[in-house]
């Protein structure tokens, strides 16, 4: 992460971390708060950092150079644990618990719990994360990555520092992206919310194009079965390898990207909103637990029906 883009970026979390960490006065939990393309992870990571690095900037952050710092990026330390799933459970927060109840094992005795997408936890993980908030241990940090804090229990909101970050600049993101891919590749994942680093990880994949493409023919064929058949054969197949939320929820933001589009999609205007209200109702959807192979078909089933009219 540049330090100097996240200062011009986020001026007042970027205060806000600086004077916890130059006074040394930590809070046990903090809420990181906002979009993807406000890099909260990236956030996260730097914030990791800074509470081991023997050698921190005047600002009190890490200076991400040191085998400290990059031992953190590597995720190879013991006392800092991730947890990135598509959907935290009550199991997940009790295997933390109980990999935390040792004692640290990094000098200074900092353990530290990074929660991603927690607004989309299960009822039963945040309240065995509640009772966990309500005890903190000693040298006990927790960082919970949200995009909705409204989607969390107040009494764990309650417990934690908010830290509100504001939408990323999609010119920023576009403009990194441009050196390593398409300007349409570069617009859509910008436009779409996503953080710098996560879209070049999309990028990486050799999946992004099947995706890309499964959106681009789906909307030429629109008004055919055509396009309903390649997407059950192609690209999401019952059980297939790019049938997942990740990839479900990439290729509908590039629906809703193409559907202001003429030239690709060849919907009247009543046939677009009813569309697009159908993709937006989907990509809520899949922040709960769901079939993916009966919602896709569910999809498929409403847009024929918004189509014909």
């Amino acid at each position: 992460m540049d330090k100097a883009t996240f200062k011009k970026n986020q001026p007042v979390v970027y205060r806000t971390l600086s004077r916890a960490l130059k006074q040394a006065r930590i809070a046990h939990a903090y809420m990181f708060a906002g979009p993807k393309s406000a890099e909260t992870k990236e956030t996260a990571l730097l914030f990791v950092q800074s509470l081991f690095c023997p050698h921190p900037d005047e600002d009190g952050f890490a200076c991400m150079t040191c085998p400290s710092c990059r031992r953190y990026a590597a995720r190879e330390s013991i006392d800092v644990e991730w947890v990135e799933l598509d959907r935290i459970k009550k199991k997940d927060i009790l295997a933390l618990q109980q990999k935390f109840s040792v004692t640290a094992m990094e000098k200074g005795g900092k353990r530290v719990y990074v929660l991603d997408g927690f607004d989309k936890a299960t009822p039963d993980a945040s309240n065995a994360l509640l009772k966990f908030l309500e005890e903190p241990g000693d040298n006990l940090f927790g960082i919970l990555l949200v995009e909705n804090p409204g989607n969390t229990l107040t009494t764990i909101q309650s417990r934690c520092q908010l830290i509100q970050f504001r939408p990323g600049a999609a010119r920023y993101v576009k403009e990194g992206l441009l050196a390593i891919t398409s300007e349409e590749n570069a617009k859509m994942l910008a436009s779409a919310g996503y953080s710098l680093e996560d879209a070049k990880t999309w990028l990486e994949q050799e999946a992004f194009e099947t995706i890309h493409e499964g959106a681009r023919e789906f909307l030429e064929n629109i008004h055919s079965v055509v396009a309903v058949y390649h997407m059950q054969k192609e690209v999401f197949p019952a059980k297939g390898p790019n049938t997942t939320k990740e990839w479900v929820r990439l290729w509908l933001l590039w629906l809703l990207y193409y559907i202001k589009r003429a030239d690709i999609a060849p919907l009247d205007f009543e046939q677009k909103i009813g569309v697009t209200a159908i993709l937006i109702e989907t990509l809520d959807v899949l922040n709960r637990p769901v079939d993916l192979a009966l919602c896709l078909d569910k999809v498929y089933a409403r847009v024929r029906k918004v189509v014909r009219k």
